[in-house]
């Protein structure tokens, strides 16, 4: 046991060593090193999370050192500057024009009359033409954070606040499950988390930090903060939507109306306008943003119109509808996002940070594979360095899905022998 910590202990020195490395790279301009050490850092990973889930490390202190490591890696990134995403700056963009007393779901980057509210920072905000995208719960959380400092460094920092009270969560709910704690490092540890949180600053860890609450509130029977934080994950973005089910008949009718009632209260002051309800950039989105999506791509050439639009929530809530009953078990929550994901007309690597709280068993260790094949898809700022389109090549998605899936067939493999070996156990009692 002592040895398992040690070596857990080293990976976890080299995953804050890949990080600190990470920090001084320009992933658009350096696309191959940063591949390169990314790639290093989900081989450490990779290495701890299967040394993790084989067997539990005896020693608390040794575990508290490895979460201090997971601090450690992300200290870098936080005062690195973004350069693998530019959302950090529309965050501060909307978050500044609250202030101003704008909307920002009617209130484009690139309007003439709003050129006086600009800062060097909201200046490098993309898609200048297009409102937000980014529902109502974001925007009170880009609110808050705005009204204490406009900048990239504070806009992370709240970020990275939220995803350490992740591993809080975790920890408290790994005990009351009577799981192993060293569970919650398949989180801390995530290389992806680390990048697209500190790194990146991506919003999707409050969404995430959300749901994991609504599933613990939930499985301890809490349904009016189950209720309420789910509703406030959806209006962070609308992923976990396909989760209803999990709901179903488990929530009073008063949870739900005071859920409905907190999320009417959340989207009131951005969505109603004298001139009916506005919804932002996000029906461009639909019909435009391609990206990292083969399912969807190939399905698009044989089915077109708005059905199209709702195929990803469709494929989620059946999902979901499947699972319903094993509502307490974490990896249950994670497949039906994960289908709605591959399902999506757009996939960017942060939007699997929603995933990685709920993936602590054999079962999810597919989704543990994704979210580190997915890191891959960054090639594409190598493509668009050398002059061409922003589009993956094949083989990027050959790799980022076939490990998926190759994983996926292993896992059905594992299972299905060792209900073969209990078969043969049993019988032989007999």
């Amino acid at each position: 046991m002592k040895s398992r910590s040690a070596g857990l202990i080293l990976a976890g020195i080299a995953l804050v060593a890949a990080m600190a490395v990470l920090a001084t790279i320009d992933g658009r301009r350096e696309t191959l090193l940063f591949l390169a050490v990314a790639g290093s850092a989900s081989i450490v990973y990779a290495l701890a999370a299967w040394s993790i889930l084989r067997a539990t490390p005896a020693t608390a202190r040794a575990l508290w050192l490895c979460l201090t490591l997971a601090v450690a890696a992300r200290v870098p990134l936080l005062f690195a500057e973004p350069t693998l995403s530019d959302d950090v700056y529309r965050y501060i963009w909307d978050g500044r024009l609250q202030r101003f007393g704008h909307n920002p779901y009617t209130s484009p980057p690139g309007d003439p009359a709003l050129q006086h509210l600009h800062t060097d920072v909201t200046r490098r905000t993309a898609h200048q033409a297009l409102p937000t995208i980014y529902p109502p719960a974001a925007q009170w959380f880009f609110r808050g954070i705005a009204a204490v400092s406009e900048s990239v460094f504070a806009f992370k920092l709240a970020f990275v606040v939220c995803d350490l009270l992740i591993v809080w969560l975790m920890l408290r709910w790994l005990a009351r499950a009577g799981q192993s704690p060293w569970r919650v490092l398949l989180y801390a540890w995530n290389p992806l988390v680390i990048i697209e949180v500190a790194g990146s600053g991506h919003l999707d860890v409050l969404g995430a930090l959300l749901l994991f609450l609504s599933f613990a509130a939930l499985s301890k029977q809490w349904t009016l903060a189950a209720a309420v934080a789910f509703v406030a994950s959806v209006e962070v973005k609308l992923i976990p939507i396909v989760l209803v089910p999990m709901f179903w008949r488990r929530l009073r009718v008063r949870d739900v109306a005071l859920a409905c009632l907190f999320g009417l209260a959340l989207a009131a002051p951005f969505l109603f306008e004298s001139t009916g309800p506005s919804v932002g950039a996000l029906p461009i989105y639909l019909e435009k943003w391609r990206f990292n999506a083969p399912a969807f791509v190939f399905i698009e050439r044989f089915v077109h119109g708005r059905s199209l639009a709702v195929m990803p929530a469709v494929v989620g809530l059946a999902v979901a509808v499947g699972l319903r009953r094993r509502y307490r078990a974490a990896g249950a929550w994670a497949w039906p996002m994960a289908a709605a994901l591959m399902a999506m007309m757009t996939v960017y690597p942060w939007y699997l940070v929603w995933l990685v709280p709920f993936l602590g068993a054999l079962e999810t260790v597919p989704l543990l594979v994704w979210t580190q094949s997915v890191l891959l898809t960054y090639f594409v700022w190598y493509v668009a360095g050398q002059g061409g389109a922003w589009d993956l090549p094949s083989w990027v998605l050959a790799v980022e899905y076939g490990s998926l899936a190759v994983a996926s067939a292993w896992i059905v493999w594992l299972r299905a022998s060792r209900r073969e070996a209990t078969r043969i156990v049993v019988g032989d009692a007999r």
